[in-house]
Parts: structure tokens; C-alpha cells; sequence
């Protein structure tokens, strides 16, 4: 009795102690500084064996397909550049706000496990900036931006900007053409009046 006893006033005591902390304002909530000691240790480890349990059982689809990464590239120019920058890309500012800092892909991606990369775009990472694009994106979008990751780190900044250019004169190709049409269609509209 004397144990059940013991155990139930000290999970009360931590009950209470975890109130204290919540309510007190005592953590500090800003971005300003990073996490450290047990804090960090906690969320890390936290995030880690949550994102490798889940991401397990995924298939990797063939990651080498050249029109599978022209797609991820933009994606990935759109969408994640600006926090996990590019090869011959300054740091954003964006990405010097973020607390914990989001990894440079151009030296993480080679490392990364694919089912990791896969589970971690498509959910996003709670509390940390990173979003879920599987609420706006298929997993075959969220292929694609894995397989441009994969081939990031061997990408250099001159081959990066002639991507961009590319899908920059594409872009305008597409906006020109999508005009016409609608302009096509308006003149046929005005044709049976």
C-alpha cells in the first residue's frame, strides 16, 4: 500500500510540475535562439523515430526517370527552395528565420533515405516550418520532387540557373499559349451572336 502510495503523489508532483512549466511561460517559445540540452535531444530523437517508423514500409518508385526530376525541379524551385536553398543560391532570409533550421538539400539529399524524404514532404514536420504538401500535392508530385532531390547534390549553380531559364521560357510559352486560347475562344464566342 505504502508503494501505491509513494507512486501516486509522485505522478501527482510531475502532474503538477508539468502544469507549472506549461502555465508559467517559463519555456521560451522563440525562434530567436536555438534549442538546446535535454530540449533538443527530446524533439530531435522525437521527430527522428517518428519519421523512421512511419516512412518503413514505403516503395520507392524509380527515381531516375530525367522527366520525373525535370517535374521535381519545379517543384522544388517553387515550393522549397527558398527554406532549403539550391546549388549557387544565397541563403533566404526565410530560411535564416527558421528555428530549427531546415537542412541545405544540396548536402543533405545524397544522405537521405527516399522513404524519409518521401514521408517528410508529404506530412511536413510539426512545429518546425515544414508544411505537409501531400494536402496539395499527389504522391506522384511528391515522387517527383524526391527524385530532383536525389540528383541535387550533383548539380552545380551554373546548371541550376540554366534550369531555372528554362523552366522560366517554358513558363512564358505556356502563359502565351493559354492566351491565344482565350482569345481563340472569345473570337469564336463573338462569331455566333
Amino acid at each position: 500500500m505504502k508503494i501505491l502510495l509513494s507512486v501516486l503523489v509522485t505522478l501527482f508532483v510531475l502532474i503538477v510540475v508539468f502544469l507549472i512549466l506549461i502555465y508559467s511561460g517559463w519555456y521560451n517559445v522563440s525562434a530567436m535562439n536555438e534549442e538546446s540540452g535535454i530540449m533538443k535531444w527530446v524533439l530531435s530523437t522525437t521527430s527522428d523515430n517518428s519519421v523512421e517508423s512511419r516512412s518503413q514500409d514505403i516503395p520507392i518508385p524509380d527515381l531516375v526517370d530525367s522527366l520525373m526530376i525535370k517535374e521535381g525541379f519545379e517543384y522544388y524551385n517553387e515550393m522549397c527552395v527558398s527554406c532549403h536553398g539550391a546549388p549557387g543560391k544565397e541563403e533566404t532570409e526565410l530560411s535564416k528565420g527558421l528555428n530549427p533550421h531546415a537542412p541545405y538539400l544540396v548536402n543533405y539529399a545524397k544522405r537521405m533515405d527516399p522513404k524519409i524524404a518521401f514521408w517528410i514532404t508529404k506530412n511536413g514536420i510539426k512545429m518546425t516550418g515544414m508544411p505537409a504538401w501531400g494536402k496539395t500535392h499527389s504522391d506522384e508530385q511528391i515522387w517527383t520532387i524526391v527524385a530532383f532531390m536525389k540528383k541535387l547534390p550533383n548539380i552545380s549553380g551554373e546548371e541550376y540557373e540554366k534550369m531555372e531559364s528554362e523552366a522560366s521560357m517554358e513558363e512564358e510559352v505556356h502563359a502565351h499559349q493559354d492566351e491565344n486560347e482565350h482569345l481563340s475562344l472569345s473570337d469564336n464566342k463573338g462569331e455566333h451572336h
